[in-house]
């Protein structure tokens, strides 16, 4: 077949940072923050900001940042903290839709978005940006650590044990009162919850279907016994991980994530398309996760070959993600490629290639 016929030994050469751009990224910023819509590679302004996004841009920039001491990468994290700093509430809550002319078109934002920016301002204390910008986080973080315990949803649980991780490895900025390891067991145990009511032997999931984002379900709970040491979160951990990895892979590991086109229910048929790249990154997030609490190696070629998805390795043999500017596609369609390279799919192919080299995942063969 074509697709065999990809090499992805140059994936090792062009994985180097020099590959790492953040122009397309650039582009869809203003001097406001990070629009969240592409027509093509042009920004759509009438679609304004969201906090999703800019909790994510604030992530990878401080990562590239890391590696690479680049001015424009340091002006996109002070833009994108700043985005973020006005939309939190004074209950320590986040606005998520913000309209082009900054004007707040929710009274708050979603769970997904209150958790995944404490994921996201949390991991960015563990990158290199000025110390100004972590203690602006620490006290953004000190105002929504009360909230923790607000949310039982599986993904917004997910995100805060993943962020918890993050603050966990933290030496420089502390939080006194808040007891990680405590606070994870409980949120573990929600997934945990979750996971046995929903389960059975031909079914090993946390809910009735598989939708956006899967593998980080699976993924919180790799961390969580990697922070705990807990058998019974990695045991579920690896067993709804290796579920789902038997859907999303074939038999020469290309990965085919679920599709947003009816998803997969139950007793149901999984959608092939549209293959999005949020479900990439997640999978080399995982994987990478999996790894590092397993040392077997077949879960770091999952985080591979979700990061070859990118690059070509995939159904259509198409590239999604463009070295020349950073950008990527917005996903597979039955008919090829998304043209759209929106803020959401260039962040998440920008996070699996840094991740990627932070990790030396594509080194490993």
């Amino acid at each position: 077949m074509v697709r065999d016929k990809i090499d992805m030994h140059i994936l090792q050469e062009k994985a180097v940072l020099s590959s790492i751009k953040l122009d397309h990224l650039a582009s869809l910023s203003d001097h406001f923050g990070l629009l969240q819509h592409a027509d093509y590679k042009l920004p759509k302004f009438e679609f304004g900001y969201t906090t999703d996004d800019n909790c994510r841009g604030l992530l990878v920039v401080s990562k590239f940042y890391s590696i690479s001491p680049d001015p424009l990468a340091k002006k996109l994290a002070q833009r994108y903290l700043a985005f973020l700093r006005w939309v939190q509430k004074e209950n320590g809550q986040f606005h998520n839709e913000v309209s082009i002319d900054r004007r707040f078109l929710d009274v708050v934002g979603s769970e997904d978005c209150q958790c995944r920016t404490f994921w996201a301002l949390s991991a960015t204390l563990n990158t290199a940006i000025p110390v100004d910008f972590k203690l602006v986080i620490r006290e953004m973080l000190e105002k929504f650590l009360p909230t923790l315990f607000s949310y039982s949803s599986p993904r917004p649980v997910a995100f805060l044990i993943f962020g918890l991780k993050e603050l966990s490895r933290q030496r420089e900025i502390t939080f006194p009162n808040l007891d990680i390891p405590s606070a994870v067991r409980t949120l573990a145990g929600r997934l945990v919850e979750q996971y046995e009511r929903n389960a059975s032997p031909q079914w090993a999931w946390f809910e009735d279907i598989m939708t956006w984002g899967n593998a980080l379900l699976p993924g919180s709970l790799f961390v969580s016994y990697q922070l705990l040491g807990d058998k019974k979160l990695l045991e579920i951990a690896r067993e709804s991980f290796d579920f789902m990895s038997d859907h999303v892979f074939d038999h020469q590991l290309i990965f085919q994530p679920v599709g947003n086109r009816g998803w997969f229910p139950r007793g149901g048929e999984k959608a092939q398309f549209d293959q999005q790249p949020i479900e990439a990154m997640w999978m080399t997030i995982t994987g990478e996760e999996a790894f590092e609490a397993t040392a077997q190696p077949h879960y770091r070629c999952k985080a591979r070959s979700a990061i070859e998805w990118f690059w070509g390795r995939n159904c259509h043999c198409l590239p999604l993600y463009d070295p020349e500017d950073g950008s990527c596609a917005d996903g597979l369609t039955p008919d090829g490629l998304n043209p759209n390279r929106g803020v959401e799919s260039t962040l998440s192919a920008l996070h699996s290639l840094l991740l990627a080299k932070e990790k030396g995942i594509l080194n490993n063969n």
